[in-house]
């Protein structure tokens, strides 16, 4: 019985392989074909079920790779494996909270959100060193409060068709003054700007001055992450001088931070927050038709 079981146990191996082969060439399309030929050829691989879950994340296939993932998440006895599975399924639902935001659905993309708080919470416990699912949590939060944000702007739009020009050229004064956060990255712009407002910093060199880059030393790592408790004092955690969120080293520890941690990947990350400030753009714009010969109501926020 035994080589038999063993044969049988590794029968779905073939499949697994051709899988990683198209994964890695980026055809995610036929790696789901083959990965599901290996989970149906043995129903209980690990292997083939987590690759299958990639494959249709990459796919944008979110409410499939959310169910699997959820099964195999709750299957687990290894806690490295739950761990692995509550990650995914967090960028899962991440991803699902893109799909909303093009919806204009703030509602369903904050639940998708803080779903994806509780399965990297779960992560955690699991594997609790974790840096990546630790950084996740924090980067989620962040966009929890900044959807919650844009909701209340959404459901305040009424109340601010009916300010009068007064009021409006005060809001303009007021985003125009010290208090001013162009990225909304909890940073103010006066600090991001450095000494000379006239010439601000741009500590990547991407033509972006940092006061309106979320990412400005490029790391992967967000401004309003990298800043701390208290963002109008950005940490600097070496002590060198430049702050973690212009230091692209912020231990010093001679490993660039963007290699330190591999997270949420980057082209969802830009796509969540791109959606954000679009929703908030066709809401601004709404309003502006609206009001007609009464004038315009600014409110523009760039993410």
């Amino acid at each position: 019985m035994f080589p038999f079981v063993s044969v049988f146990a590794q029968s779905e191996k073939p499949y697994v392989r051709e899988g990683n082969s198209y994964y890695k060439d980026g055809d995610f399309e036929n790696a789901e074909v083959q990965y599901q030929k290996g989970v149906n050829e043995n129903s209980s691989s690990y292997e083939a079920s987590f690759n299958l879950g990639n494959a249709l994340f990459r796919q944008q296939k979110f409410d499939k790779a959310k169910e699997l993932f959820v099964n195999l998440a709750k299957s687990q006895t290894d806690p490295k494996k739950a761990a692995e599975c509550y990650f995914n399924l967090g960028n899962t639902d991440l991803g699902l909270c893109e799909q909303t935001l093009g919806k204009q659905d703030f509602q369903n993309a904050i639940k998708y959100a803080e779903n994806a708080l509780e399965d990297y919470k779960n992560s955690l416990k699991h594997n609790p060193y974790d840096k990546k699912t630790k950084y996740n949590y924090l980067y989620t939060q962040k966009i929890i409060d900044m959807l919650k944000q844009q909701q209340q702007n959404q459901q305040n739009q009424q109340n601010q068709q009916n300010q009068n020009q007064n009021q409006d050229n005060q809001n303009d004064q007021n985003q125009q003054g010290q208090n001013s956060d162009t990225d909304h990255d909890g940073i103010p712009d006066d600090v991001e700007k450095g000494s000379d407002s006239q010439n601000p910093k741009d500590t990547d060199g991407d033509s972006i001055p940092d006061y309106r880059d979320p990412d400005s030393d490029n790391d992967g790592i967000p401004d309003s992450v990298e800043a701390g408790e208290d963002p109008k004092n950005p940490k600097d955690t070496d002590g060198d001088g430049v702050p973690d969120y212009q230091d692209t080293d912020s231990d010093n520890d001679g490993v660039p931070d963007s290699e330190q941690v591999k997270v949420i990947p980057q082209d969802m990350a830009e796509r969540i927050l791109d959606a954000i400030n679009k929703a908030d753009e066709k809401v601004q714009q709404k309003v502006k038709d609206d009001k007609n010969a009464k004038g315009s109501v600014k409110h523009e926020k760039q993410w």
